[in-house]
């Protein structure tokens, strides 16, 4: 049966409703700061907000346009996808998701890489937040290779809201891991004990330039 153009406008209207989806961002501003990590191989993760239920992360964009204390003008970055699991002292947070990893190297402008889940879930069920190790890991989480930082940074954090609103920060937190860093699946990462990474002791709480994005539905 042949269908009338109303009723083709009418499918195909809906059709897109039905997938609609906006652009979410979270993270801090992609500008310059005044430091660059000399540790290799750590974790830094976005303590100041998180993705809305239902995110798929697609993209994860920094800045890094200065050769630091270690010395390096390339390095690495992996993408992780964190769970927020709020504890009776304080937050855990939980590796669920393993990104694609990439060479990078300064550029006095943001760069953008994609936030390409290779292991774990894709989207995001429950409270996640992300964040990144400047090393390149395997679908097991386990360091091939690392670098010194690869994204400007402060400490103490920045004050002011993060780039997800008025009711986010701009506080990441790092860790202080032993070497070769492993972050698989279901890693804890938090706290000063009890949990399989823990923050490191200087300045653990920062701000990065770096900020990932990533499409929820809005229907």
């Amino acid at each position: 049966m042949k269908q009338s153009t109303l009723t083709t406008f009418v499918v195909s209207t809906f059709l897109c409703a039905a997938s609609a989806q906006t652009t979410v961002t979270e993270g801090s501003t992609t500008t310059h700061r005044a430091n660059v990590d000399s540790d290799s191989g750590e974790v830094y993760i976005y303590i100041g907000g998180s993705f809305s239920i239902g995110t798929s992360p697609t993209t994860f964009t920094f800045l890094w346009d200065f050769v630091g204390r270690g010395g390096n003008s390339t390095g690495y970055i992996t993408p992780l996808l964190l769970e927020r699991v709020p504890g009776p002292f304080y937050t855990v947070y939980l590796v669920r998701a393993i990104g694609q990893g990439f060479p990078v190297a300064i550029s006095a402008s943001p760069q953008t890489i994609p936030f390409t889940i290779v292991e774990g879930v894709i989207t995001t069920n429950a409270e996640f937040t992300f964040g990144y190790v400047n090393a390149m890991l395997n679908a097991s989480g386990q360091e091939v290779a690392s670098s010194a930082g690869t994204v400007d940074m402060d400490y103490p954090a920045d004050s002011g809201p993060g780039v997800g609103g008025s009711n986010t920060f701009n506080t990441w937190a790092a860790t202080g891991a032993p070497q070769p860093i492993t972050v698989a699946l279901g890693t804890t990462i938090g706290g000063d004990s009890g949990t399989d990474i823990a923050w490191v002791n200087y300045y653990p709480q920062r701000t990065y330039s770096a900020q990932a994005q990533g499409t929820v539905s809005t229907q």
